[in-house]
């Protein structure tokens, strides 16, 4: 059985660090191109960003809590650490040659096909079941951000 608790605690350390990574990556690489336009990403995208991280986290922490291999403090350790690096401040960055999401994810434009615009969503499609990314981006800064796309991704 402490195997499984072992087990257990390496499976978060690693969620943890999946989730740093995503945020501050430790090789930072520069987007390619020229830089456009370089606006701060909200809350809203960086828990989409995170969304799979937390909740494998969430089901850990409350089966572990609840089963009483792992300790409420530790839990709201794990919590703590886990909101820490959902508010880490990220940034997009549109360039000539795609765009970056944070400073580690790098999307080309020719990686879309399409692009759908819903309120302060924007929904850059790819023919993949998985390649769609949503950016959401505040709607003072959408029509500037729409000069970019439409001259390098088609539209639907």
């Amino acid at each position: 059985m402490v195997l499984l608790s072992y087990i257990g605690y390496i499976m978060i350390a690693l969620l943890l660090m999946n989730m740093f990574a995503k945020a501050r990556p430790q090789i930072k690489e520069r987007a390619p191109g020229k830089a456009l336009k370089t606006l701060p990403m909200g809350i809203q995208s960086r828990f989409q960003l995170q969304r799979s991280s937390l909740l494998a986290l969430l089901t850990g922490i409350l089966f572990g809590v609840f089963t009483g291999w792992l300790p409420a403090s530790t839990a709201s350790i794990v919590g703590a650490f886990a909101l820490f690096a959902l508010f880490i401040p990220m940034r997009y960055t549109f360039t000539t040659k795609g765009v970056a999401v944070g400073e580690g994810m790098f999307y080309p434009w020719s990686d879309f096909s399409g692009f759908i615009v819903n309120g302060s969503s924007l929904k850059l499609d790819n023919p993949t079941l998985f390649g769609r990314l949503t950016l959401f981006i505040k709607p003072a800064e959408m029509n500037n951000v729409l000069q970019y796309v439409e001259r390098y991704v088609g539209t639907k």
